[in-house]
């Protein structure tokens, strides 16, 4: 914990790392996506699915996973995660075939849905009140940078090495991050309430499938497909707002879009 003026330095670099490393790993594959296929005998349609489950995986698990550090503390999750992130990246990288690589991926994913889904609530434990915004800003900093240089840094490391050492540098870095966090991440108490895992399903389905629809439109993939897709996360989505509806937490809070600025934000984002 820091006072008015300090701020745990190992901490900070701890959940800015293990932020950069979940950001990057979404777009460090694309560039490697014709090497992967072509190393693995897939065809180019197969490939994509490097990508997809990684996706997928981190939509399906955000909120959940920011549910259980709501109830567990943050540092738990951000903790279990990275590991997870870790041992997925060796995993991908020893990868002998399409669909374990995809399956590794898919687990590298919950990884960094864990460690994203916690990362905010710990720069709030880390950062004093009156530094907040600074915190927040650096750390939104630091994902944008991870997203926008992931082509480049694999193109730089696909120019000197295989593609499996796009995940195998993941090995070092994750436990770099893991060693400052271990010591340094602040600790907090159990809260009282309870994991609702049907909640937690439906939350999952629903955006998972909403992706998987708008990812089978970009590939054109059959229509029904797309629209069976589309109508589960529909289903899910009402099913989910309906339990929801008037708890005290829930795990979907669409009341914040009642903000003006949040609103704003949220759709800037998108």
């Amino acid at each position: 914990m820091t006072n008015e003026h300090a701020i745990d330095l190992r901490a900070l670099w701890a959940i800015l790392l293990g932020v950069s490393l979940g950001s990057l790993d979404t777009s460090i594959a694309n560039t490697a996506l014709p090497a992967i296929a072509a190393d693995l005998h897939a065809s180019p349609a197969a490939s994509i699915w490097v990508i997809n489950t990684y996706q997928l995986a981190v939509v399906a698990s955000l909120l959940p996973l920011a549910a259980l550090g709501d109830l567990l503390g943050p540092r738990r999750i951000f903790l279990a995660g990275l590991a997870v992130f870790t041992g997925a990246s060796v995993l991908c990288a020893l990868a002998p075939t399409l669909a374990t690589l995809a399956g590794a991926r898919a687990l590298q994913g919950v990884g960094a849905a864990g460690v994203m889904s916690v990362n905010i609530a710990l720069i709030r434990l880390i950062y004093p009140a009156s530094r907040l915004g600074r915190g927040v800003g650096l750390n939104a900093l630091v994902v944008g940078l991870g997203f926008t240089l992931g082509p480049a840094v694999a193109s730089l490391v696909l120019s000197v090495a295989t593609w499996p050492w796009l995940f195998a540098i993941n090995l070092p870095l994750g436990l770099l991050a893991l060693a400052f966090a271990w010591p340094a991440l602040p600790r907090t108490t159990r809260r009282g309430h309870r994991f609702d895992p049907l909640t937690a399903a439906l939350t999952s389905l629903c955006f998972a499938a909403l992706i998987f629809a708008l990812s089978a439109a970009a590939q054109r993939e059959d229509l029904a497909l797309s629209l069976s897709a589309l109508a589960t996360a529909l289903v899910a989505g009402f099913l989910l707002l309906r339990r929801q509806k008037d708890h005290p937490a829930p795990m979907l809070p669409v009341d914040l879009l009642r903000r003006p600025m949040f609103a704003l934000s949220a759709v800037t984002a998108v």
